[in-house]
């Protein structure tokens, strides 16, 4: 869980210096162009997609490779996601599962644990938009 926690405090301290570099004004930005960012998870990364972590209006693309699961975790805020590639399956806190295509997208609550996954042989990218801080805890 510290190791976690040190990983959050690390994305949080970097990633406001790569938004302040990555500025959109009428450019287009591929999945191949975005300016990902290893988060200490094997084969999950993040770019900022547009907004600032200062102003509260981050949005925010996640990358996982195919065959990558995130664990069982919980955020401090609500999210919408919006499945950008790929087939992203989202796991339920009673272990069911729904799977989603491009053009999918969810609301997820703060505070209910879930997880994810990458099925396939693409990586999954999706758009994630939090109502407030950007977070994940996990609880082992």
């Amino acid at each position: 869980m510290k190791t976690l926690l040190a990983l959050a405090a690390t994305l949080a301290l970097s990633l406001p210096a790569v938004a302040a570099e990555h500025a959109h004004d009428h450019t287009l930005v591929t999945p191949a162009s975005a300016p990902w960012q290893e988060t200490g998870l094997p084969g999950v990364q993040l770019a900022l997609a547009w907004g600032s972590e200062e102003a509260g209006d981050a949005v925010w693309l996640l990358r996982m490779a195919p065959g990558v699961a995130l664990p069982a975790h919980t955020h401090t805020n609500d999210y919408w996601g919006l499945t950008v590639q790929g087939n992203w399956v989202h796991i339920h806190e009673d272990g069911s599962e729904t799977a989603s295509a491009p053009g999918d997208y969810t609301r997820v609550p703060g505070g209910v644990l879930h997880g994810d996954r990458c099925d396939g042989d693409i990586p999954c990218i999706g758009l994630l938009d939090f109502d407030g801080i950007r977070d994940a805890i996990f609880p082992n």
